[in-house]
């Protein structure tokens, strides 16, 4: 007996995460080749220290600067993410040391390394010179080399707000982090408020150890050329210097009333050893306690509490039993392995968090509620933005009409399904998208069950990711009233992630197992849906390209 599927009206918008992506920029590696602009400088004159007693300090003017790395000039996007970097080495300056095992440096090969894989991955990054150097018997001394850094890095973030337009950059999105000391910059620069400051960084004697100023005072560069770079030396507290964002790997900070009770905030993801030495995920002196006049610091884990606390949004992510630079460094260099198996691990928390900061808001789609099969339903986004692009996922059925400036598509759903679901996300200029919004739209159908398990085909893609081919495996069932020998003409279609149709191909199907091959060479890496289509049925499974 023949039973009549009927499936009653029902109607939910749902968030969530279907496994369409609409590009992959900024969560893998997006391009084959990149610019790197090396010592670019970003502030001119810092007085950086030369020498330092307990009750004094000597220091030079000295330009600071950074090592840009860009994707290349075929890239199209104008509004890119910016990553500013600050190396490790425990602030620790030697005369004629720079580069080696003993003195950090922005030419460390770990932070180099990060820079390099996040400019090909789509990101805008710098590697930074910042002031080095203390005195290890005052008290002092560390704590101003601390806050001298963070005013560096206060100064790097100004710089690419200010010459935003010269590197193609979002200056909304500019996000700071950096490894061990460098994360000790990026943290303070980032929670220490206007009206706050460390003591330390007045000055302590006069004329000797001077006021090191407040956090945001050093002066910038803004550019009148580019490659060659040239400019003038401005005050640039014009522009914000509060990062997005915070990458720290296995830093800590002086005082955690600064994120407790300053107005500054940014959203954070943390990295830390359980077994740190040089700097303890909760809370001890650096250098594992051997420079006796270093103060306390606080830690991955005390700054992860504390947030829990707040509801400030942040990610930490503790490796147990490990030490620090546990992604395969020492003071910056890599070890003779080089970066271990944590290193792409960590590098695709970092992305994929700050990925999630850059999203744009949801869309919202508009569309029936109840649908029937093989007709054509029009699904569209509400007030959309007319900088955006909107990528389309159809389950049930396909796109059967060209996207209408990406807000608008056909849909047809088809005679074989009850369930429809039409998923949209948004893609801003810079190539992030937001999540996916979900739209269910019951399909009505009084197709028999008996029947749709007599006439729909199986269909398998190998190998399912592909890259250059895939065989598409189609099971045909024989159909009643036909002869032996029997063959129908059916047809594959591959559509990508905005629903338009990349690939037709025309085959005939007989009875029992059937092979054809795609051609993907020429197509992008992505999501796409492959359609089969008979006289009876069709079906659709995702494909992804890489």
């Amino acid at each position: 007996m023949s039973k009549i599927v009927l499936l009653f009206l029902l109607s939910v918008t749902l968030l969530g995460e279907l496994s369409a992506q609409c590009g992959n920029r900024y969560n893998s590696r997006y391009f084959n080749s990149i610019q790197v602009f090396r010592d670019v400088e970003y502030s001119l004159d810092a007085p950086a220290l030369i020498g330092a007693t307990i009750t004094t300090e000597t220091t030079i003017n000295k330009d600071l600067v950074m090592d840009i790395f860009m994707p290349p000039v075929t890239d199209t996007v104008s509004q890119r993410p910016v990553v500013v970097l600050a190396h490790g080495g425990g602030f620790i300056n030697v005369a004629f040391m720079g580069g080696t095992v003993l003195v950090g440096t922005m030419k460390n090969e770990d932070i180099q390394a990060l820079a390099d894989t996040l400019a090909h991955w789509g990101f805008v990054t710098a590697s930074i010179e910042y002031r080095l150097g203390f005195n290890i018997a005052s008290p002092s001394s560390l704590k101003r080399a601390v806050w001298r850094g963070a005013q560096d890095m206060s100064a790097a973030i100004r710089f690419f707000r200010k010459n935003a337009a010269w590197f193609n950059i979002d200056p909304n999105r500019v996000f700071a982090g950096g490894s061990s000391a460098g994360a000790f910059c990026a943290i303070h620069s980032t929670f220490v408020d206007h009206t706050e400051r460390l003591p330390e960084s007045y000055e302590l004697v006069p004329l000797l150890k001077k006021d090191l100023g407040v956090l945001h005072s050093r002066p910038v560069v803004e550019l009148t050329s580019f490659n060659p770079f040239s400019g003038t030396s401005v005050l640039g507290d014009d522009v914000d210097s509060i990062p997005q964002g915070v990458p720290s790997y296995w830093g800590a900070i002086a005082d955690l009333g600064f994120m407790a009770h300053g107005n500054n905030k940014a959203p954070m993801v943390l990295f830390h050893g359980t077994n740190d030495l040089i700097v303890n995920y909760k809370s001890g002196r650096p250098f594992g306690g051997v420079i006796l006049t270093a103060p306390n610091t606080h830690g991955t884990y005390l700054m992860d509490s504390l947030m829990n606390v707040m509801n400030m949004p942040h990610s930490a992510y503790f490796a147990p039993g490990e030490g620090h630079e546990y992604w395969g460094a020492l003071n910056g260099d890599w070890l003779p392995s080089g970066p271990n198996a944590y290193w792409p691990g960590i590098i695709q928390k970092t992305t994929d968090y700050l990925y999630d900061i850059m999203r744009p808001a949801l869309p919202t789609i508009n569309g029936p509620d109840s649908v029937l099969p093989t007709t054509n339903y029009t699904y569209s986004i509400v007030n959309p933005n007319p900088n955006y692009k909107y990528c389309w996922e159809i389950t049930g059925g396909t796109i059967v009409s060209p996207v209408v400036n990406g807000a608008t598509v056909e849909v047809e759903f088809f005679n074989t399904t009850t369930h429809g679901y039409v998923a949209a996300r948004a893609v801003d200029a810079a190539q992030v998208a937001s999540r996916n919004t979900l739209k269910y739209s019951a399909v009505s159908t009084n197709v028999s069950v008996d029947k749709i398990s007599n006439t729909t085909i199986g269909v398998q893609l190998q190998p399912n990711p592909a890259s250059g081919y895939c065989q598409v495996l189609i099971n045909s069932p024989r159909q009643e009233g036909t002869q032996a020998g029997w063959r129908e003409a059916s047809s594959i279609q591959l559509f990508n992630a905005l629903g338009q149709n990349v690939l037709t191909q025309s085959i005939e199907l007989s009875v029992g197992n059937n092979e054809e091959r795609l051609d993907l060479k020429n197509l992008p890496t992505g999501v796409y849906r492959v359609l089969v289509t008979t006289k009876h049925s069709r079906v659709v499974q995702p494909l992804m390209i890489y």
